[in-house]
């Protein structure tokens, strides 16, 4: 089996227990095939993918010797999506903008593109997916969706192995710490 990985950053627990209590006064656990759980929650840094060991143990050594980076907060921001308005892909917990986040990303991808070859196609758009791949005739209903915004302190992020058969899916091999804030 192909072992894939990504690095992000781990929701909390009281506020994944929050967004998972809004999105089940929904009906997207009828309108999407996958809903993660709350130990899932997260927001991707960069997606790996399939990465060979070697790579792995290069890049967890660069993150937690090389990066430079203060705690910060995020704060949540209502619900969004991608893809049709009808039928979206993935249904999200929007995060209020922040520069703090997009320049800790831009520092782990210059980390780790010593080891692997960057896609740098995407746009960064971070988010806490939850729920994804559409699979309904009918219309989702997020009327109900209600979340109030919440602002939580940043003061790691993680390599995650993913693990698609079990469940919580994403299991943290690695927890990168920040040098203060």
């Amino acid at each position: 089996m192909n072992t894939h990985y990504f690095i992000g950053i781990k929701i909390p627990n009281n506020l994944s227990a929050s967004i998972i209590e809004a999105r089940d006064r929904t009906n997207l656990h009828e309108t999407h095939k996958i809903l993660p759980v709350a130990e899932d929650l997260h927001i991707t840094l960069y997606y790996l993918g399939q990465t060979e060991q070697n790579s792995v143990d290069q890049i967890v050594q660069s993150l937690n010797q090389n990066i430079d980076w203060k705690s910060f907060d995020l704060t949540t921001n209502g619900i969004a999506h991608f893809g049709n308005n009808l039928t979206p892909r993935v249904v999200y917990t929007a995060l209020e903008e922040s520069e703090s986040l997009t320049c800790l990303q831009q520092k782990v991808i210059e980390k780790i593109s010593n080891y692997i070859e960057i896609d740098n196609r995407k746009e960064f758009n971070p988010h806490i997916t939850i729920a994804k791949k559409w699979a309904s005739k009918g219309l989702q209903s997020i009327e109900e969706f209600r979340l109030e915004s919440t602002t939580f302190r940043v003061t790691n992020f993680s390599l995650f192995l993913v693990n698609p058969n079990n469940t919580p899916r994403y299991e943290e091999v690695c927890i990168m710490h920040s040098g203060g804030g």
